[in-house]
């Protein structure tokens, strides 16, 4: 609507059809009267639209008979007519109006309590630290502007010394508390200046010797066993020099070539259940012992089938279990099936298992560099590998002196 036209919009006007056989004449009485038309369209000799304030509207009646035509109104516009068009949906706007003021009230409060920690908590209980903020005035039901945040972030510091910081986020009706864990130095850390062996974590044959601190008690070639020394922390000083043993933390690198063996089987015949992509959901809502159904068939849909449940509480609060859960029922149908296979295949599918099972067992940092297969006496319907692998790896750990 053009800018010009808003203060005929909030007067209101109408449209309005005039008819007669002399609509000049009806037109020639408007201007005497000073009643003002606008937009006239004709609609033929006798007929034509036009607009007119609403305040004029009853002087058009003397018009119209002085000038022997009738006229009708078409359409009504205006703020006046959109009010009173308003007033018939009055119950309506109020329950509107009270639905909007019930959401902002609502809105206004924390409804769920929530924490967050940037790393898995040690020691930490995250539901004492819910407790503590709900003695503070953190609760559900509480209003935001009557929560004094950073009172309540000190005092969680305050009541529970294993915790490092505290924030607390209101985002939406949802408070989160976001919380750090004191770290307490760790064993190593305290034990950083003790004295003692490097001794060997396994046997092997030792192909590298880096002493740092302590004195070597092996050498490249030398084969040791689990739990010998391998750098002492008693370190004598030399005949010349004299003077006392002195104790010290061994500290070094000693590398040894180590064997690893693993064992892989696999049947020639193989039997099982497999997926076959249809699953079906039930959801139930279950009240103390009764189970409504609200999607999904009441019995297992598939002759076989693998099954998994999961419950979701309606009311939870804190520790406390309401009576009313969801429980969402997943049916996936499952088709049994048997497979035999070629014995090069099930060389090669034991082979992997071995292997498998020895990358499991491998320290990280080992280097492999020698791997060797052999394929084992089995049962006519089996076949068995055997993998031995050799690496070179770190074998050396603290043991303190006693």
């Amino acid at each position: 609507m053009p800018l010009r036209q808003w203060p005929l919009y909030w007067k209101g006007y109408v449209v309005i059809l005039v008819e007669g056989k002399a609509p000049e004449k009806f037109i020639n009485l408007c201007v005497v009267k000073g009643i003002h038309l606008w937009d006239v369209v004709p609609l033929g000799q006798e007929r034509f639209l036009a607009k007119v304030s609403v305040s004029q509207v009853k002087e058009l009646r003397a018009v119209a008979r002085a000038a022997k035509t009738r006229f009708r109104i078409r359409q009504k516009i205006g703020m006046p007519f959109a009010v009173r068009k308003l007033r018939r949906y009055k119950t309506f706007l109020s329950g509107a109006a009270l639905f909007v003021a019930m959401l902002y009230w609502l809105s206004s409060m924390v409804w769920f309590i929530d924490y967050s920690s940037p790393e898995e908590l040690q020691e930490l209980d995250p539901r004492e630290v819910l407790e503590v903020a709900y003695e503070l005035g953190l609760k559900p039901g509480v209003y935001k502007h009557a929560l004094d945040i950073k009172e309540i972030e000190k005092e969680l510091q305050v009541r529970l010394p294993r915790l490092a910081w505290a924030g607390i986020e209101i985002q939406g009706t949802r408070a989160v508390i976001r919380i750090v864990e004191k770290k307490l130095p760790s064993e190593e850390m305290l034990d950083e200046r003790r004295p003692g062996h490097l001794v060997a974590a396994k046997e092997g044959i030792i192909s590298e010797v880096l002493v740092i601190d302590g004195r070597p008690l092996v050498r490249v070639g030398d084969t040791v066993t689990a739990g010998q020394v391998l750098i002492s922390g008693i370190v004598t000083p030399g005949e010349p020099a004299g003077g006392q043993p002195r104790v010290v933390r061994a500290r070094g690198l000693v590398r040894a070539r180590v064997w690893y063996e693993g064992r892989g089987e696999v049947p020639l015949v193989e039997t099982g259940e497999r997926y076959t992509g249809k699953e079906i959901t039930t959801v139930k809502l279950v009240v103390l012992d009764r189970e409504i159904i609200l999607k999904g068939p009441a019995d297992p849909p598939f002759a076989h089938y693998q099954r998994k449940e999961i419950s979701h509480p309606l009311v939870p609060w804190r520790n406390w279990q309401g009576p009313v859960e969801l429980l969402t029922t997943t049916y996936r149908e499952v088709e049994p099936f048997r497979r035999e296979l070629e014995p090069a295949e099930a060389r090669e599918l034991a082979l992997a298992k071995a292997l498998e099972e020895l990358q499991s067992r491998l320290p990280a940092g080992s280097r492999v560099v020698h791997q060797s297969e052999q394929v084992e006496e089995g049962t006519g319907d089996t076949v068995k590998v055997k993998v031995i692998v050799e690496t070179i790896e770190e074998i050396g750990q603290f043991r303190p002196l006693t």
